[in-house]
Order: structure tokens, then sequence, then C-alpha cells
């Protein structure tokens, strides 16, 4: 299902084209409103006119007060769970924009009716604490509106990319049976953003654009006896940012990635499968402090990357038979970069290292 750029797209001449329609009609509505109230008095014409002039001077003091809730408070408060905050920011913008439209009732309405030739009254308050509740409701009411439109903007895009997610997933199945290379990370990272997206849509708006270029590279690159080694490091990078956000355990990565590469190509899934690896073990050890270290570079055509993370002291090999995974490796480097590569694994008393160096240059295609 495609959703209608208009409503939805970030493009730049979309918004402006969506927000300008949204005050048009806002301020329509409230000057039609407003002169259907004065038409007895004063007839139509001149009260929609007047109310015209009314409600569009005093848009702007409702465009602060919402895009303060919707550009502000919701991805800085609501977003981060920061709900006290977000609730005595709330109350405190809305106490100073009620400020403000007392101050423009009592100093700039009167002029604007004065000059459409209407009677001027200025009336006092018989009760001020009825009269605040009101202009709270009604302020507030604009906030609520705006805020209700974009979670449920929000919401919906949610919906479509949980569908994305279970669609995408489905279609990894004929690739399986076709004995391509499929990392173990992406059934369990699919799992994952599906029950995120339901529980923290917040983190899975982060993470689905991510997911989305993953999904999309490992589908139709798999088959491909070499890719781009800027992609396949753009990939790795796209993954240790997902396990960053989406990973249940607090992990403290460093990576550090010194290569240019100029036109190197690589097998499909050589590096990534090791990092997924090294996550893998770390989130399964109870640890007070997980780490995993990764360092890439690229000297002239042979690749250099070390990478290492923590294990408790007792622990002398792989948990779970994840070693498979390194055996897997192993193979696929034997047959494809023979007498081309290095592949070692140490265990020392608190972390596990994988050196692997690889010559690009000597695949067999």
């Amino acid at each position: 299902m495609s959703i209608h750029p208009f409503v939805f797209s970030n493009s730049k001449q979309y918004r402006i084209a969506r927000h300008a329609l949204f005050w048009i009609v806002w301020i329509l509505y409230y000057s039609i409103m407003s002169a259907l109230l004065m038409t007895k008095k004063y007839g139509f014409t001149l009260s929609f006119f007047e109310s015209l002039t009314e409600v569009a001077e005093s848009t702007p003091l409702d465009m602060c007060f919402c895009y303060f809730i919707i550009y502000f408070l919701l991805p800085e408060f609501l977003y981060k769970g920061r709900y006290i905050g977000m609730l005595f920011l709330w109350l405190a913008a809305s106490i100073f924009f009620i400020v403000l439209y007392e101050l423009n009732a009592t100093f700039i309405v009167p002029y604007i009716r004065g000059w459409y030739g209407l009677k001027v009254t200025v009336s006092t308050p018989s009760n001020y604490v009825w009269d605040f509740f009101t202009l709270f409701s009604q302020i507030n009411m604009e906030g609520c509106v705006a805020a209700s439109i974009k979670l449920g903007k929000l919401w919906y895009i949610k919906q479509q990319e949980i569908d994305l997610l279970k669609e995408e997933k489905q279609n990894i199945q004929p690739h399986e049976q076709q004995g391509l290379v499929h990392p173990a990370f992406l059934t369990d990272l699919l799992t994952r953003m599906e029950s995120i997206a339901n529980e923290n849509p917040i983190v899975a708006a982060q993470s689905m654009k991510k997911i989305r270029h993953l999904l999309l590279y490992i589908l139709y690159e798999n088959s491909s006896a070499q890719v781009s080694l800027q992609k396949e490091l753009s990939l790795l990078q796209e993954y240790i940012d997902l396990e960053k956000l989406t990973n249940d355990k607090e992990i403290e990565m460093h990576a550090v990635i010194d290569a240019v590469p100029d036109h190197q190509t690589i097998a499909p899934f050589i590096i990534l499968p090791l990092v997924e690896n090294a996550f893998k073990q770390v989130s399964l050890f109870s640890l007070a402090k997980s780490k995993v270290n990764l360092n890439i570079q690229l000297q002239q055509d042979v690749l250099h990357v070390a990478l290492s993370w923590s294990k408790p002291i007792d622990t002398s090999s792989l948990t779970n038979g994840r070693n498979v995974i390194l055996h897997n490796i192993s193979r696929r480097l034997r047959l494809i970069y023979p007498q081309s590569h290095e592949l070692k694994m140490m265990i020392e008393t608190e972390k596990i290292i994988v050196k692997l160096s690889l010559n690009l240059k000597k695949a067999i295609n």
C-alpha cells in the first residue's frame, strides 16, 4: 500500500504545502463560525471579512503553540518518556499563550473591529477563574488537535512498516531455499523489530530506515559474487547502529573503520556475521560491563579486521555453539579466497579476539 506523499512525505515542498493548506482551512473555518454569530447584527459579508482579519491576525499565536507541542514537546519529552517534564512545560506554555491571547484581545482586536465600523466594547470579566479555564480549554483543544494529527500519522506509518517487515520476512524463505547466504541476525532482528514497533514506536521509527536498507541489501545483493566494499561497510554500520538502538542489553561498542575503499569489492556478508556473532555472544554472557571492539583497516587491497568482545573469566569457549558462524565463514573464505586470507580466534582471560586478513584482489568469482 503506497503512502500519499502530500500527507506523509518529508520533502520540503510537500510539508510547506500541507501545512499551508491546514492553516488556510483553519482560518476559514473559524472565520465562518465567528461570522455566523455576528450575521444578524452586521450581515454576513462584513462579519466574515472582519472575522477573517481577526482570525488571521491571531493565527500566528496558534501556530507557535501548536508547533511548540509537535516539534519540541513530543520529540524531546513524550518520545523520550519524560512525561512529567512534558506536562509541566505544556501547562506553562498554555498559561503563557493565554496571557498573549488576552493582550491581543485587549489591544489589537478593538482596532480591527473599529476599522471595520463595528461597535467596540471592552468588557470586564465577571469570573476570572471561569474565563481562564475557558481559554485554557480552547487553546489546549488546538494543541491536542495538532498533537493527535502528528501522533496519528506516526501510528499509521508504524503500521505500514510493521506490515512491510512481515512481508519482507516471508520473502526471506525462498532465498534460504535457494541456498543464498543469510546472516543469522536477520530473523532475530526482524522478530525484535516487530516487538519494538508495538512497545516502543519511537525507537522503531529511528530503526526502520536502517532495517529497510539492510533488508533491501540482503534480498537483492545477496546473490552477487562480489559487492562494493563501501556498501558492505555501510551495511555494517547500519547493523551496529541497529544493535545499539534495539539490543535489550547495554553494550559498550567501540568501532574504528579506517578504510576508504577505492572501487574494491568483497564477497557479501564476510564481515557482518563476525560482528553479529560478537553481539550475540556478549548478549548471552552475564557481565557487569559488556564491550565489543571493532577495528577495520584497508591497506592497499588487503583488509584487516580485528574484533573482540567481553566474556566471563570462567568461560573458556564460545557459548551455545555460536562458533558455527565462525566455521561457516571460514568455509566460505576457503572457497572464495583460497590461500589469500587468514582467520584466527584467540580466547583470553576476559575477552575473545577474532582477527581476519583478506586480500580482496584474489577472490575467485
